[in-house]
């Protein structure tokens, strides 16, 4: 319960997205497992990671697990991200930080998309 969940968004300029991110780490907060539930965006919206890290720092955290809200292992996942949390490293090397992966694979996923499809669909 000392460490720190850091959720990694990629961002949007679509304000509802940036809403469901906060409604997923409201419900994951709602589980007390960790100390604290932190929200960075990689790109448009704000706290970006550095942003966080700062933030968490000041509030005196210094376990941090960021796990990755992405599909893919894409460019932000394989590059941008360790980059970035190499650099927090650098500017406060007493942190712990472990890096979880995307999302990936999970048959959760399909469960969710027959679910969706069963659904109120959209008319084109």
């Amino acid at each position: 319960m000392d460490k720190t969940l850091l959720i990694l968004a990629h961002g949007s300029k679509a304000q509802s997205t940036t809403e469901v991110i906060y409604q997923v780490r409201g419900e994951i907060a709602k589980r007390n497992l960790y100390k604290e539930v932190k929200v960075a965006f990689m790109e448009f919206n704000h706290p970006n990671i550095r942003e966080a890290f700062d933030e968490i720092y000041k509030e005196g955290l210094r376990q941090v697990v960021a796990v990755p809200m992405f599909l893919f292992e894409g460019n932000h996942i394989r590059h941008d991200i360790p980059e970035e949390l190499t650099n927090v490293k650098n500017v406060y090397p007493d942190l712990e930080i472990s890096l979880a992966k995307p999302i990936g694979f999970d048959r959760r996923i399909a469960d969710i998309l027959i679910e969706r499809a069963a659904g109120k669909l959209w008319e084109i």
